[in-house]
């Protein structure tokens, strides 16, 4: 059986995790470097600061570009339509989920309650978040 994404994963995408964990081990550098000298190095702690700005601006651009803009242009919805996937985690009606097809993980909404690892088939690609509507298969 697959393994999950994480909330955070369906989210945000895989692609954010590169930046989080630049942020984190520069983070974990500083506390060390900072600790071990023991004593206030402003420079230290401007490079610091200067960092998590720019991971900052990392996170949230490759978030924009690479979530929206790149799925928008080069996305062909009509590839989807009608294909057939397996739903990862079942969900209540009308609460989003995560499905596989076509041995890619997508966002989707069904009419109704789905299942673990039940068979859909995608009938729409909302395209404003590249969201998948689908209904059970018979």
């Amino acid at each position: 059986m697959p393994k999950e994404p994480s909330d955070f994963t369906v989210k945000y995408g895989m692609r954010v995790i590169v930046p989080l964990a630049m942020f984190l081990l520069v983070a974990f550098l500083f506390l060390v470097l900072y600790f071990n000298t023991g004593r206030s190095d402003n420079v230290l702690l401007g490079l610091f600061f200067l960092f998590l700005v720019i991971t900052v601006l990392l996170f949230f651009g490759f978030r924009i570009t690479i979530s929206n803009r790149i799925t928008k242009k080069y996305f062909h919805p009509e590839t989807l339509i009608g294909q057939k996937g397996r739903v990862i985690k079942g969900v209540p009606a009308g609460t989003p989920g995560t499905i596989t097809v076509l041995n890619e993980d997508w966002s989707f909404v069904c009419d109704s309650d789905t299942s673990d690892n039940q068979i859909v088939t995608v009938t729409e690609v909302l395209e404003d978040t590249a969201t998948l509507r689908v209904k059970i298969s018979s």
